[in-house]
């Protein structure tokens, strides 16, 4: 991933006015609007109920946003440098929004596109409940890398959370048919499930020597001077059937369910090596955010695709045979939309995509049935995904 809008325009054509307040620096500026430079509507036809969340982000000022269904302002928080992934959660009845803040100082891993800093959680007024960091396990240390990833994040509870960083590190595991160098170094995938301040579960990448050999990108394991960026974690789902991790790989092109207790692989899907029989236009390129819709049965997928091979993006569809490795549905759509290349989201409600362009910036409900579109926006900046609730 890459992390990286004229007045709001209203169907009719009516513009309103933008409300402007001045940052402060002690804390974050939640101001009400109904319309912002930073984008544009371009498409209204009844879109579905919901509120809109957007990250929008530039070098110097990440701007959070709640949108009502119409591209409207309820919310506009403005922040420091770097912001990504704004989420919206339930726990025990009450409403906690958490999205990623880099920090300047950070840990960045050379060459890696990584966002280095903290997870923030806060409550339905943007109050700042905490700010969460890497903890000390096993062989990390935190005194050197303390910053997570940005990628994504998952909420259980207050005191109940799922996230994830790049971890650099020398491995000597790489099999000696890649011909590794010798010191060289990866950015290793971490995985922290942390219960009460304390770390009840972690999963590293490099464990499992068949990655190296899976990856279709960042794997330049015979150059010590470059940090081999092999996996790329990019999404993370918990299966609600099993409570397993089903995570996005995108620099091995593949999805893959990993044990939250063991941390065995439960299966894959993608790649070189998928556990599934897929075709090669059921193949995934550079996927980002996977989920399960309709009741948990189908895997949903947004297929950035990749430059060279297929510069076109996708949303999939996959009903999967877990027991019997097989792909029982499949369901491909084309996105009438520029090419996306990094980043992105999709949800699915009924017969309507809710999809976030990613580095395309743009935001696009449409009824894949009939291709119509409900609402579009264009943006002038990035954001990492959009999402509605």
């Amino acid at each position: 991933m890459k992390i990286t809008r004229p007045l709001l325009a209203l169907a009719a054509g009516a513009t309103l006015l933008l409300y402007c307040c001045k940052k402060t620096s002690n804390a974050p500026v939640v101001t009400m609007a109904t319309t912002d430079t930073l984008f544009t509507v371009t498409a209204l036809n009844s879109p579905e109920a919901g509120q809109i969340f957007l990250s929008l982000d530039n070098a110097s000022n990440g701007v959070l946003f709640v949108l009502d269904q119409n591209g409207l302002i309820q919310k506009r928080v403005s922040l420091g440098p770097t912001v990504a992934n704004l989420q919206k959660w339930t726990v025990n009845g009450q409403v906690r929004y958490t999205y990623s803040q880099s920090v300047a100082n950070g840990f960045k891993i050379p060459g890696v596109s990584n966002l280095p800093g903290y997870e923030v959680v806060c409550d339905s007024n943007f109050n700042v409940l905490q700010r969460i960091q890497l903890s000390s396990f096993g062989t990390l240390n935190t005194s050197e890398q303390k910053d997570i990833d940005g990628h994504d994040f998952i909420l259980i509870d207050d005191n109940h959370y799922i996230t994830e960083t790049y971890y650099e590190k020398t491995v000597n595991n790489i099999p000696a048919s890649l011909n590794p160098a010798s010191s060289v170094t990866v950015a290793a995938i971490i995985i922290q499930e942390v219960q009460n301040g304390s770390v009840i579960w972690q999963w590293d990448g490099t464990n499992y020597p068949e990655f190296y050999t899976t990856s279709v990108e960042g794997n330049g394991f015979s150059d010590s001077t470059v940090v081999a960026d092999y996996m790329h974690l990019n999404s993370m789902y918990i299966d609600p059937r099993d409570n397993n991790l089903i995570c996005s790989f995108r620099n091995m092109d593949q999805v893959i369910k990993i044990n939250r207790q063991t941390g065995a692989i439960v299966w894959r899907l993608g790649g070189s090596n998928s556990d599934f029989p897929i075709t090669s236009d059921q193949q995934f390129l550079r996927q980002h955010c996977i989920t399960l819709t309709d009741s948990n049965q189908t895997l949903l997928v947004f297929d950035d695709g990749e430059a060279t091979q297929r510069p076109s993006t996708r949303i999939l569809e996959f009903k999967l045979d877990e027991t019997g490795h097989t792909i029982t549905s499949y369901k491909a759509f084309a996105v009438p939309e520029p090419f996306t290349g990094y980043e992105g989201s999709v949800q699915k409600r009924g017969n309507i995509y809710f999809i976030g362009g990613g580095t395309a910036n743009y935001v696009l409900e449409v009824n894949y049935t009939t291709g119509q579109k409900l609402l579009e926006i264009k943006q002038k900046e990035t954001s990492y995904r959009a999402l509605k609730y």
